[in-house]
């Protein structure tokens, strides 16, 4: 019987975009199912949405905006990233504990949609700069490489995506898919739908008899002789 799920052992496989960490998630997900670990594909941004469509990937983590028909995908946007600046170390830009858009005046600002790589190589070598979201210059940086917070630019926004046809494959991989989204909204375990055993029933506990204690009696008053009277003193 098939699961619908993109890996054949019907575990759950989550995309994600460099930069987005979703190593948290994943431990989470690991405890409460030891049975079926969640599979993680890391992709490129302009190929985000590739393994999602071709059914390498049940769920994915992107960057928005998404040119996508909302009838088609379910979009949860989970958090804001801070755009900034990666440039050389020896830039003079370093000077500054943050920058605005008029510091790159007359700065090579090189385009996102470049290879990340090659673009890193030519910046760490002093040739302009790149304006990125702050987890992808973390992971992009390196020695010779430093990044301040670009102040008055735009954020980017990490979303959680899934295509609605899937919710159709099978009940598992449905519930499965409510459950990430439990995990990734901070959902406690025994709140979690999903693969969660049935709780045994507990045996019902029999009631302890205690003997019962007899009544104490009241203490019993001298009885006074019939036809005599106590004398009067």
């Amino acid at each position: 019987m098939t699961t619908g799920h993109a890996s054949d052992d019907g575990s759950l496989t989550l995309s994600f975009v460099r930069g987005v960490l979703p190593g948290k998630w994943q431990r989470i997900w690991d405890e409460r199912h030891p049975a079926a670990l969640l599979h993680l594909l890391p992709t490129e941004q302009d190929r985000q949405l590739d393994p999602l469509v071709s059914g390498q990937a049940d769920m994915a983590l992107v960057r928005l905006p998404l040119d996508v028909d909302p009838d088609d995908f379910h979009v949860i946007p989970l958090y804001e990233e801070l755009a900034v600046v990666l440039m050389s170390a020896d830039s003079d830009l370093t000077a500054a504990d943050d920058l605005g858009l008029a510091d790159l005046d007359g700065e090579v600002v090189h385009p996102t949609d470049a290879a990340l790589l090659e673009t890193t190589e030519v910046v760490r070598a002093g040739v302009g700069v790149i304006v990125l979201p702050q987890s992808v210059a973390r992971a992009a940086g390196g020695k010779g490489l430093e990044w301040r917070i670009l102040r008055d630019a735009p954020t980017t926004r990490v979303a959680l995506v899934w295509k609605r046809s899937t919710e159709d494959a099978s009940p598992q991989l449905a519930d499965d898919l409510q459950d990430f989204v439990g995990v990734v909204r901070g959902r406690r375990a025994n709140s979690s739908r999903g693969r969660q055993p049935e709780p045994e029933p507990e045996p019902e506990k029999k009631r302890r008899m205690e003997p019962r204690k007899p009544a104490a009696r009241a203490p019993l008053r001298p009885r006074t002789p019939r036809g005599k009277r106590p004398k009067r003193r």
